[in-house]
């Protein structure tokens, strides 16, 4: 009997392994081999369904595919029409870039000697471990790419020696340019300068005002997302400066016909504030370094329009454990593996980047 009867995705065994002899094998407490590789299978599943049901999975969509390709500038539509004259025409301008793909792995050091005296709650501690780790590298991935202003290229990034991996729209930093579509009905045209990397003097209403409506000139509505750093809370909070806060209202809490209260936001969010544009909710997180913070609309993991691409083999997010160790312990030396990348999606102009402060250009902070 090989293992293939068990059916795993996410453990991948030796096809030479024999699953009877898997079930006689077991660690020093008596947990047998075939128990525990099911169960590690059941752990990196739910490691993957954990990551989807995260915040930042709700920025992203997911897809196979190498790149994005999108419409860029092209201002002409219909033109008059009569019996000797047609209008001039022009085939859509297209613009793309390429979606990075990493590998990732995560060196668990399981030894023969290892194995042989371990007991099934050490190797729970270090699976418990791994999911977390995993869940950190995505949420560090995702925020990473979204507020870097430096294009990616080469190998390292998987995009091949030519593929550019791009930041939203950087006012032509870049080696590759684009023009957002025109939006006649809010801001008319925009060009290759146009620049959503802001640095603005002051946490003010002014200044949040300013930053969505770099968003909502390209037709996106509200509710819209701040994600803020932690250390920043006191600042976003202050109704002196950001006169539009309104803090979240508590489940439990009775705050009978208040109107100074955001609803009931998920917890996630410290609150939201009114701008001109619309509402938008506050999420405070300590990966983003105080000074900065990001303005996106989002929807749920999947959604097309949201504004970064997850690329995966098949679309997919899934971990893996990978052993080609054919020895007396079915997982001696068996390496987890973690394959995505992740890159700014079919709208360069989907988020607005800001740096608090009052002169320079903005300069891309360090995620943790």
């Amino acid at each position: 009997m090989t293992v293939q009867v068990l059916s795993l995705k996410h453990v991948l065994l030796p096809t030479a392994w024999d699953g009877d002899e898997m079930s006689r094998l077991s660690l020093a407490d008596g947990t047998s081999y075939e128990d525990l590789v099911m169960d590690i299978e059941t752990a990196l599943e739910l490691a993957a369904e954990n990551i989807m049901a995260s915040y930042e999975a709700r920025l992203c969509f997911f897809t196979d595919e190498y790149g994005m390709e999108y419409g860029s500038g092209d201002t002409r539509g219909f033109e008059r029409s009569t019996e000797r004259a047609r209008g001039q025409g022009r085939v859509a301008q297209l613009a793309g870039h390429a979606i990075p793909w990493v590998e990732f792995d995560y060196q668990l050091n399981w030894t023969r000697q290892w194995l042989k005296n371990a007991r099934r709650r050490q190797i729970d501690v270090q699976l418990s471990r791994l999911i977390d780790n995993a869940q950190n590298l995505f949420s560090k991935e995702v925020l990473q790419r979204m507020f870097k202003m430096e294009e990616e290229s080469g190998t390292y990034f998987g995009i091949g020696s030519n593929g550019v991996s791009v930041p939203f729209v950087d006012g032509g930093a870049g080696n590759v340019d684009y023009t957002p579509p025109p939006a006649p009905d809010r801001a008319g045209t925009f060009d290759a300068t146009h620049d959503h990397f802001l640095r603005l003097d002051g946490i003010t209403q002014a200044n949040v005002d300013s930053a969505i409506s770099h968003l909502w000139e390209h037709g996106y509505d509200g509710p819209f997302e701040i994600n803020v750093p932690q250390a920043d809370i006191a600042d976003w909070t202050n109704t002196t400066n950001v006169t539009g806060f309104v803090e979240r209202q508590h489940e439990g809490i009775d705050y009978g016909n208040a109107s100074d209260r955001a609803g009931m936001l998920a917890s996630e969010y410290i609150g939201g504030v009114k701008t001109k544009r619309g509402f938008a909710r506050i999420r405070a997180t300590g990966r983003i370094p105080t000074g900065y913070w990001s303005v996106t609309t989002i929807g749920e993991p999947g959604d097309m329009m949201n504004p970064l691409a997850v690329r995966t083999i098949d679309g997919l997010l899934a971990l893996q454990l990978v052993t080609e160790n054919v020895g007396a312990y079915p997982l001696q030396g068996a390496t987890p593996l973690f394959e995505f990348g992740v890159g700014v999606g079919m709208k360069r102009e989907a988020a607005v980047l800001v740096e608090d402060d009052s002169t320079g250009d903005y300069a891309t902070p360090t995620i943790s």
